[in-house]
């Protein structure tokens, strides 16, 4: 995949920050529990033999905290470079850690972070460490496994295919009326979203009665978020290839809708009508008309205008996730942690 021994990591200092914590108890975690979380992850990586570790600066001075407390002369750098305090900072950490040839990245953020890493490496060997507001994507994990994880992979003692596989993606393209594409093609990991509204604003979205119709990857009813009204009417196994188009409304015809609770924020409820459920195959295309803003993995980010078509087909040319436990796992069964002195160097 890439050059053995580098791990990767990428911290979103706005990750968990967004106005959804305004009218929900949602958890927070901070900066200096960000900090502490890259520091487990940096110093598990090196414990277990990782010669070189590439923390990415950010515009919270996350990365650049870590890296001072565990020192570099153990191989660890500050990836520097220019930082905006915005979403793009992740995409270009992302591409220039893949530029850098990185084994494995341990990305800590919300669905979002995760899309943007995967937008500036498509094919990006995550391990995602859940830091968000709505976290579907990335996992609930001890930083230290995460590491331990992450320093096996890179030193090659757990070959990465055994312990990972590629992770489906939304794919998203707009047309206008006569068939010519606006823009470049957009992505998901998790959820597309067609909100019926003329304007992006506040990029999260908090209202249900104003979501037309939702396209999910991950279909989990114990998740929070868009992905949570398919999930609730169509849950999908994880290794389902397929995705799930909801349709929200009145039906069409005489039926009547479901009335259906989901969790659109941690901790806050709502109800929503349900018009019409489609499971959406492995390279088929769902459809819908403008006018209204597409959100991408729970964040509003893109106007269609009325007239325009957007398309949606799903594929599996996500993320490579790696699986900690089992990278853990196999390492032990491996003897990975085997040392030929005590803890006292004798």
């Amino acid at each position: 995949m890439s050059e053995l021994g580098i791990v990767g990591v990428i911290a979103n200092p706005l990750a968990g920050t967004d106005v959804r914590r305004l009218g929900s108890p949602a958890g927070h975690t901070s900066n200096a529990a960000k900090v502490a979380i890259i520091e487990r992850v940096v110093r598990a990586a090196i414990d277990v033999g990782a010669p070189r570790v590439l923390v990415a600066d950010d515009a919270g001075g996350l990365g650049a905290r870590a890296v001072a407390a565990v020192g570099t002369n153990d191989g660890v750098d500050l990836l520097d470079g220019p930082v905006t305090g915005t979403r793009h900072d992740t995409v270009a950490a992302a591409r220039r850690l893949w530029k850098e040839g990185c084994t494995v990245v341990v990305v800590l953020g919300g669905d979002g972070t995760c899309r943007d890493a995967a937008i500036g490496w498509p094919a990006i060997p995550m391990i995602a460490v859940s830091t968000g507001t709505n976290n579907v994507f990335p996992d609930v994990v001890d930083a230290v496994a995460a590491g331990t994880a992450a320093g096996l992979v890179a030193t090659g003692r757990v070959p990465v295919a055994a312990v990972s596989r590629p992770s489906k993606r939304l794919v998203v393209h707009v047309t206008a009326g006569a068939g010519t594409e606006v823009g470049e093609p957009h992505i998901a990991l998790v959820d597309v979203a067609l909100i019926d509204i003329g304007a992006v604003g506040a990029r999260a979205v908090l209202d249900g009665s104003r979501v037309r119709a939702v396209v999910a990857a991950i279909s989990s009813p114990s998740a929070c978020g868009l992905s949570s009204i398919a999930g609730r009417v169509a849950p999908l196994d994880d290794d389902d290839p397929d995705g799930v188009v909801v349709c929200l409304g009145p039906p069409a015809g005489s039926g009547a809708a479901r009335h259906v609770r989901v969790a659109l924020v941690p901790g806050a409820f709502t109800t929503v009508d349900v018009a019409s459920v489609e499971r959406l195959p492995h390279g088929s295309v769902a459809r819908f008309e403008g006018p209204g803003v597409l959100a991408f993995d729970g964040e509003r980010d893109v106007i269609v205008p009325a007239g325009s078509v957007v398309s949606v087909t799903i594929d599996d040319g996500g993320p490579v996730r790696i699986d900690v436990a089992r990278a853990v796992r196999l390492g032990a069964q491996r003897h990975a942690f085997d040392v030929r002195e005590d803890h006292h160097g004798h």
